[in-house]
C-alpha cells in the first residue's frame, strides 16, 4: 500500500492505506470478517479520541496562546530552544505526541517570529522532543497505549521505568 501511495496520481495517506489494507485482509480471508473487530483495541481508540478532545478544548480556550505570550515576554532568545524542548517533551509524555506537535508548531512559529529567530532548528526540536518525551508514559503515543493495554502495566510502573530514559533524552537534546 505504501508503494502504491508513491505512484503518480495515487495520493493515499497512511490512514487511507491502513483502511485499504484492513479491507484487503478481510476480502482475501486473511482475517475472517467475524473476527476482524477482535483485532481493534477500542480502549486505545477511546483514549486517543479523549486526548484529542482535551487538547482541542485547551486550544479553543486560548490556553496555548496564553502560554506562548507568557514565554515570549519573559524569555531571552537563547533560552527559547531549551524551553521548546522541555515543554514539548513534558506535554508529549502526558498527551499524545502527534497532537502536541500540532499545538507546538504554531507556538514555535509565533515565538521565533516575535524574537526574530529562524524557525527551522526550533521546529526540528519540536519533532524530536515530542518523540523523546512520548516514551515516558502510556499516554505518550499510540504504541505505548497498546503496550500498556496488552501488557497490563500500570501507568506508574511504565513512567517509573521509561520516564528516566525520556528525561535523559531531553537533557541530551537541550
Amino acid at each position: 500500500m505504501f508503494a502504491l501511495g508513491k505512484l503518480p496520481g495515487m495520493k493515499i495517506d497512511r490512514p487511507g492505506m491502513a483502511i485499504i489494507g484492513a479491507v484487503l485482509m478481510v476480502a482475501f480471508r486473511i482475517v475472517p470478517a467475524a473476527e476482524a473487530l477482535r483485532f481493534i483495541d477500542f480502549g486505545t481508540l477511546v483514549l486517543l479520541f479523549s486526548m484529542m478532545l482535551v487538547v482541542g478544548y485547551l486550544h479553543l480556550t486560548g490556553f496555548f496562546e496564553w502560554i506562548a505570550e507568557q514565554i515570549v515576554t519573559r524569555l531571552k532568545p537563547r533560552h527559547l530552544l531549551p524551553t521548546v524542548i522541555f515543554i514539548t517533551g513534558v506535554l508529549s509524555a502526558f498527551f499524545v505526541n502527534d497532537i502536541i506537535c500540532l499545538v507546538m508548531v504554531p507556538f514555535t512559529l509565533l515565538a521565533t517570529r516575535r524574537m526574530g529567530l529562524k524557525p527551522l532548528p526550533y521546529l526540528l526540536a519540536v519533532a524530536t522532543s515530542a518523540n523523546i518525551g512520548s516514551v515516558a508514559t502510556i499516554t505518550g503515543n499510540p504504541q505505548n497505549m497498546l503496550i500498556g493495554s496488552f501488557s497490563g502495566l500500570t501507568y506508574r510502573h511504565f513512567i517509573w521505568h521509561l520516564g528516566p530514559v525520556a528525561l535523559i533524552g531531553l537533557l541530551s537534546l537541550a
